[in-house]
């Protein structure tokens, strides 16, 4: 059996430090261990001196990325030949409990002899399960073998404290071992990297690594991405000639020596004397024509490679690199892009560091470089470093291994520290996760945080976005009140924030990671680049001396890993064609695909051309250089962990210090203002001229925490689609999935005959708005989401205009005169219940011929099903009845034309409208059901847990 074993300690007196094992004090004698390695795709071995034993079982009080995961526990006797808890020759599996509502998931596969996630048991909580086996007879047994996923797929849920217990009647339990297991980071199955990764000390063999790993990546180009090079042209400067396609195509000998021959000529137009790189160029390409077969093999390319490095280091625009700050941390190996707060690997170790890289006669030398480390985080894990303005103190965040609070979870928190390693101070405390740290020009402090207390839609963990806070902490208040997570924070050069936004309103849940930009002090949310494209955005930058922005194209799983891409806006914020993969080697992934290895991330701009940026070659993240022609070069790589998120250490120029505003009127109300010069720039032709008659103003409802006894947050949802205000596992239709989100109708605005809308709107909600026509049917709906800080002030120009779009030259009507105030339904302006609002109608109309004894199964009482769903509710999302956005994950984002969706394609209001037996619905009935159908059909207004629903 080849597996990771889990070794025996002889001593219980062994050393014990933050990883090593536990000791546990029971009535047998105490059992320790050694610091151990628990691998998801492998046979992890736990021997122990051989007893007696007809119950074998494992207790797992804690675990790596939610509940704890087994595809098979295997018992074995002292010949350890023959598995003895196979169910085929009797043995019989239990457990403490069973993930409910999958079927793949049970607890016989713990020993059906089958391995795989298809073949697993999964606990329904995450501490304090176990799982055991019962031996047909009592034997001698030595040692227990358990896996996660030997297939190798999935690698979360991994067993984190595990207590081995044996027992010959079921009720008295001896312990013969306890341990503590580390996560090392895992391989995709069957994946071998390109190249042998040498010790740190052998700079040489990283050299020649690095460069076999590029030879590797590159010769392996994806011909069939919509980025790829091998298929669409992109030019290498914005306005430039043609590029990136006949570097693509050349082999890779080739490609080194025509990069170098171009980088010659751009250093040489730099004042350069490049006479002896032009020389090796000829040389090089003299010897392939030449000696073909010495061409095709290794010793040239490296030659010419290594050649191409030296020219490269030359560049006066890297005279800045000379301090790199960055964290090493290994890998998240989140299951998502938004959790790795929740599910990731949290392998302690790394730190905060500074590299020191000297210039020697012109040349940047990584090979003398001198590394520092700031702080250490071998008890826990460092993340996302970035020094303030002055370059005089680093802020970062920091999880610890163990909590030091007792009973309560480990958070990341933000902490500072002067640059030279000293006065190290915490700046965040409480039940949250701080991280993402960005220093404001007014010295303040914007962070990302889980403080907006609500879970991500769509999936299971807490959510988080936008704060900021004193640089002492203090002051602490939201930027952002989206109810789905943001990343990823930096300064532009006008003072705003640009970040990250996972967003959508009525969409799928994949591609919804775009770039935004807000001010300071929350105000003004402007999307920048993202929006209806296929691909999501993440920890971007401006390029300085262009417009551009350097970004990681990432996916919507996994960690935040992929190719890095140029975006020209200028192109257009909707425009596909606005982006470059300028390392086309790495095709991005999509969906719930993501990049584990041979990728990038982290990318800060150091001059116009020039980027570092966080590189994994193989298997190991290391800091690299890159341009925007293709050429990269290793800077430092350390075997043993990854090195993240550089930046360069070094006093900048910050950005104007953006004043803040608003009418404190409106702020002491709650309230701010919103106004629109004419609706109808945008919608027309589709859309008449004075056919939208009204807007509506619509909140999608965040998913608010649980606080639990001990003060925390509710920070997992399992069973997660049971949590939603939609069962969309449970009742669907042939339009898809209805809104999973609760929705809520804040209140009509007239539109005036110019088109214009002047009204007041709550703060602090996520908003989205309706153009509506005379009869309340929608014309149109905005897909993204806006909000208002208090007493913020805000106008658009139209509703789905483009971004060039000028306002009208006069005054809009409805600027002339004071602003409205929301007109609230007659339910009221609350979160949406069709069980209140819309079921009366049917109970009042149509139940009487419509019921469970209906002839064409038009089922429209309110009964609840098993599920808890109303018949009328299934009847009409089932049937076809009412048109909807499909909310299905991996679903495509696209813009929608005009009366496309909603109430006038609903077939139910067409057969009202034509006259349904006489049935006349008053116009107080028919805005409940309008207003139901183009809030996206949602079923509750809240989150409850499904299976708890209806009690008290």
């Amino acid at each position: 059996m080849v597996g990771v074993k889990i070794p025996r300690v002889a001593s219980a007196g062994a050393p014990m430090g933050l990883i090593a094992l536990c000791q546990l004090s029971m009535a047998s004698a105490p059992v320790a261990g050694t610091a151990i390695e628990f691998r998801a795709d492998r046979a992890n071995e736990i021997d122990f001196d051989p007893a007696p034993a007809k119950f074998v079982r494992l207790v797992i009080e804690a675990s790596h990325g939610g509940e704890p995961c087994l595809d098979e526990l295997e018992v074995f006797g002292e010949d350890a030949r023959k598995n003895l808890a196979l169910a085929a020759a009797g043995a019989r599996a239990g457990a403490s409990s069973c993930l409910p509502g999958y079927a793949i998931h049970k607890v016989e596969h713990l020993n059906d002899g089958k391995y795989g996630n298809s073949h697993s048991w999964i606990a329904a909580g995450a501490s304090k399960e176990w799982a055991q086996i019962e031996l047909p007879e009592p034997a001698t047994v030595a040692k227990v073998v358990i896996s996660r996923d030997r297939k190798g797929v999935y690698h979360d849920r991994l067993p984190r404290v595990v207590e081995l217990r044996l027992s010959m009647d079921g009720r008295n339990w001896r312990t013969v071992r306890r341990i503590k297991t580390v996560v090392p980071p895992p391989l995709p199955s069957g994946y071998r990297p390109p190249a042998a990764l040498p010790e740190a000390g052998d700079w040489e063999g990283l050299l020649r690594y690095a460069f076999r790993c590029e030879r590797h990546t590159w010769r392996r180009m994806d011909s069939s991405d919509h980025l790829s090079p091998l298929r669409v042209e992109r030019p290498a400067v914005p306005g430039g000639p043609p590029y990136w396609g006949r570097i693509a195509r050349l082999d890779p000998l080739d490609r080194v020596v025509e990069l170098m021959d171009d980088m010659a000529r751009r250093l040489s137009a730099k004042g350069l004397d490049v006479s002896r790189e032009l020389e090796q160029v000829a040389a090089f390409r003299r010897r392939r024509a030449e000696r073909p077969d010495e061409a095709a093999g290794d010793a040239l390319y490296m030659e010419a490679r290594l050649a191409k490095r030296r020219l490269m280091l030359r560049d006066p625009d890297l005279r800045p690199v000379r301090r790199i700050l960055f964290a090493k941390r290994h890998p998240y190996h989140a299951s998502h892009n938004y959790s790795d707060v929740l599910d990731s690997q949290f392998r302690p170790g790394g730190g905060i560091c500074v590299l020191e890289a000297p210039r020697r006669d012109g040349r940047l030398e990584p090979a003398e470089a001198k590394l520092s480390v700031l702080f250490d985080a071998a008890d826990g894990i460092a993340r996302d470093p970035v020094a303030d303005f002055a370059g005089d103190t680093i802020y970062f965040a920091f999880r610890p291994s163990e909590s030091p609070v007792s009973g309560e979870g480990c958070y990341w928190r933000l902490m500072a520290l002067r640059a030279g390693g000293s006065e190290l101070r915490p700046l965040s405390d409480g039940p949250f996760h701080d991280f993402f740290p960005c220093p404001l020009p007014d010295g303040g402090l914007a962070f990302v945080s889980t403080r907006c207390k609500c879970r991500f839609l769509c999936w299971r963990p807490q959510a988080f976005v936008l704060f900021r806070m004193q640089p002492d902490g203090s002051a602490i208040r939201p930027l952002s009140f989206a109810n789905l997570s943001e990343w990823t924070p930096a300064m532009m050069r006008d003072g705003r924030i640009l970040w990250t936004r996972s967003e959508y309103v009525d969409k799928g849940a994949d591609f919804g990671h775009t770039l935004w930009a807000i001010r300071p002090d929350g105000a003004h949310p402007q999307l920048i680049y993202g929006n209806n494209t296929p691909n999501c955005y993440m920890n971007a930058h401006e390029v300085p001396g262009t417009n551009e922005l350097v970004c990681t194209i990432v996916s919507h799983g996994g960690d935040h890993n992929g190719p890095i891409g140029l975006i020209d806006p200028a192109k257009g914020r909707f425009d596909p064609a606005a982006l470059t993969n300028i390392t086309p080697d790495v095709t991005p992934r999509y969906n719930m695909n993501w990049a584990r290895y041979e990728c990038f991330r982290d990318p800060v701009p150091v001059a116009r051309d020039y980027f570092l940026a966080s590189h994994a070659p193989g298997e190991r993240f290391g800091i690299y250089l890159l341009d925007r022609y293709g050429n990269r070069e290793l800077i430092y790589l350390d075997p043993h962990i990854g090195s993240m998120r550089p930046t360069l250490l070094r006093a900048r120029r910050a950005p104007p210090a953006l004043p803040g505003g608003g009418d404190p009127g409106l702020a002491a109300r709650g309230l701010g203002q919103f106004v629109m010069a004419d609706v109808h720039l945008g919608l027309e032709p589709e859309i008449p001229r004075g056919a939208v008659r009204f807007l509506r103003v619509c909140e999608e409802v965040r998913a608010g925490l649980r606080q639990l006894p001990n003060g925390e947050y509710q920070n997992d949802h399992p069973s997660f689609q049971d949590w939603y205000a939609t069962p969309i596992h449970k009742v669907s239709g042939p339009h898809g999935w209805p809104s999973y989100v609760a929705k809520a109708s804040l209140g009509l605005v007239p539109v005036e005959a110019d088109g214009s809308a002047n009204f007041y709107a709550p703060a602090g909600k996520v908003l989205y708005f309706q153009a509506l026509d005379e009869h309340l049917n929608e014309l149109q709906r905005m897909r993204s989401v806006i909000q208002l800080q208090p007493g913020e002030q805000r106008s658009c120009i139209g509703c789905h205009e483009g971004r060039h779009s000028t306002p009208p030259g006069v005054l809009p009507l409805a600027a002339r005169r004071p602003p409205d105030v929301l007109d609230p339904p007659p339910w009221g302006a609350e979160p949406f219940s069709y069980e209140r609002v819309v079921q009366p109608v049917w109970d009042a109309h149509c139940v009487r011929c419509h019921d469970k004894d209906d002839a064409h199964r038009i089922n429209l009482a309110g009964v609840l099903d098993g599920d808890k769903v109303p018949a009328s509710y299934r009847t009409l999302i089932e049937q076809g009845w009412v048109h909807y956005f499909d909310w299905r994950y991996a679903k495509r984002h696209h813009k929608a034309s005009p009366r496309s969706f909603g109430t006038l394609q609903s077939k139910l209001c067409r057969l009202l409208e034509a006259g349904h037996h006489k049935v006349q619905l008053s116009g107080h009935d028919l805005r409940r059901l309008k207003c139901w159908i183009d809030l996206n059909c949602p079923l509750w207004p809240d989150y409850q847990h499904r299976p708890e629903r209806g009690k008290p």
